[in-house]
C-alpha cells in the first residue's frame, strides 16, 4: 500500500510538473520552469537537505469552507515537492494536487484543488520547520474560486524511505512510513 501511495504522489508531481511547464504565464500561476529558476537564484538554502517526502496530518481554515482536517503524501526529488492533498470540511471533501518547490525551509507553488466540477488553482507559499517537523502556509486563488484563500499547518507524520544515505534521519521527528 505504501508503494501505491508513492508512486500515485511522483506520478502527480510529474504531471503537475509537465501541465505546469506546458502552461506557460497562465494568469499569475507561475510554470515549473520559472519556479525552478527563481528557487535555484535563492541564497542559503539547500534544498537537497530538505526531506519533505512522507506522509502529513494537520488542518485548514479556507475563507470559503471554514474549518477542515487533512492528509497530505507527498514526494520530493531534489527541490521539487509533489503529492496529494485531501481536506476534508463540515460540508465538502476536497481533492488537490500540490506541485512546490523547496528553497531552505521554504515552500512555493501551485496547488490544483476540486469538488464535485469545482476546480480552482491557488499560488501556495510556506515554511518548514524541521525542529517541529511542521508546514505551514497559505494559498490564494489565482484561476477559478475568485477570491478564495486561506491557511494551513500539516504536521509530517512518517517519511518515504529513500536510497543510501538519504535514509538518515535525527531519533526525533517522523519515523518511515
Amino acid at each position: 500500500m505504501q508503494k501505491f501511495f508513492t508512486r500515485k504522489a511522483v506520478g502527480v508531481a510529474i504531471a503537475l510538473a509537465f501541465l505546469t511547464a506546458c502552461a506557460g504565464n497562465g494568469g499569475g500561476v507561475p510554470s515549473a520552469a520559472s519556479a525552478l529558476q527563481v528557487a535555484s537564484n535563492r541564497v542559503g538554502g539547500d534544498a537537497a537537505a530538505s526531506k519533505l517526502s512522507g506522509q502529513y496530518k494537520g488542518t485548514f481554515t479556507d475563507d470559503a469552507y471554514g474549518s477542515g482536517k487533512a492528509e497530505a503524501s507527498y514526494a520530493q526529488y531534489q527541490n521539487g515537492v509533489g503529492g496529494v492533498l485531501t481536506i476534508k470540511y463540515a460540508h465538502a471533501t476536497v481533492s488537490a494536487s500540490v506541485a512546490l518547490v523547496v528553497s531552505g525551509s521554504s515552500t512555493d507553488g501551485t496547488t490544483v484543488a476540486g469538488s464535485g466540477s469545482l476546480y480552482c488553482t491557488f499560488a501556495t507559499t510556506g515554511t518548514y520547520d524541521a525542529k517541529t517537523h511542521i508546514m505551514s502556509g497559505s494559498y490564494k486563488a489565482v484561476q477559478g474560486c475568485t477570491g478564495d484563500g486561506g491557511a494551513f499547518t500539516l504536521k509530517h507524520k512518517c517519511y518515504y524511505k529513500g536510497n543510501g544515505s538519504e535514509d538518515a534521519r535525527p531519533e526525533t521527528g517522523p519515523k518511515p512510513c
